[in-house]
């Protein structure tokens, strides 16, 4: 999971003729956005929670069960020096399966942070949104300037999960691509049409 699909994920020539065809009808809604770095790691956080810690509290519980084996079996024989240590190894196992994934989180935040003040555009249509970067007359004349295509997810892709916090939506993608929407940068009513237009429509293609 390279970190430029963390925040905002480019697209190949296919996704920017793709746009183009949606550009042609007038989105339902359309905002300027930022994420700030602590808004980057309260959605990684979720994504984490979402699809890491269940692995993660599989390997704990595991690596738990052998520990209180190995500390059963030195409790009764206090003379082998291989339970302690195999019941070391099982704690800094479960040490390094949670550091692991802390650590993960501060490098790539450490990463974006020279993205938080680039802004972007999100629209919503029918079937599909698209999220484009905003690119300033200084970037343009920059001698290494590459254009930014446009990103176009479409509503019925698979492994699109949309999750609603106080603060923000999360959209994650196909599990490895997430995209940060603060409801800061949006109006009550954006985030009302918002969240009903996915709610109706996951309800309608994705549950039956």
């Amino acid at each position: 999971m390279d970190s430029e699909n963390i925040v905002q994920d480019g697209s190949n020539g296919n996704e920017k003729e793709n746009a183009e065809k949606i550009f042609e009808a007038s989105p339902d809604i359309s905002f300027e956005f930022n994420v700030t770095n602590e808004e980057e790691g309260e959605a990684f956080l979720t994504f984490q929670k979402k699809y890491v810690y269940r692995k993660n509290w599989i390997k704990t519980i595991g690596f738990a069960l052998l520990a209180v084996g190995f500390a059963v079996s030195a409790w009764r024989d206090p003379s082998i020096a291989m339970n302690y240590i195999l019941l070391g190894v099982c704690a800094a196992a479960i040490a390094a399966i949670w550091f692991n994934m802390k650590k993960i989180r501060s490098s790539l935040l450490e990463a974006l942070k020279i993205l938080e003040d680039d802004r972007y555009v999100f629209s919503l249509y029918d079937d599909s949104f698209v999220i484009e970067t905003i690119i300033t007359e200084e970037e343009k004349s920059s001698e290494d300037y590459q254009p930014i295509p446009p990103r176009t997810v479409r509503l019925d892709e698979e492994e699109l999960d949309i999750i609603e916090k106080d603060d923000m939506f999360v959209v994650i993608l196909k599990r490895d691509t997430i995209y940060v929407l603060p409801k800061r940068c949006m109006s009550e009513k954006q985030c009302e049409i918002f969240r009903n237009r996915l709610a109706a429509y996951f309800s309608e293609n994705k549950r039956g």
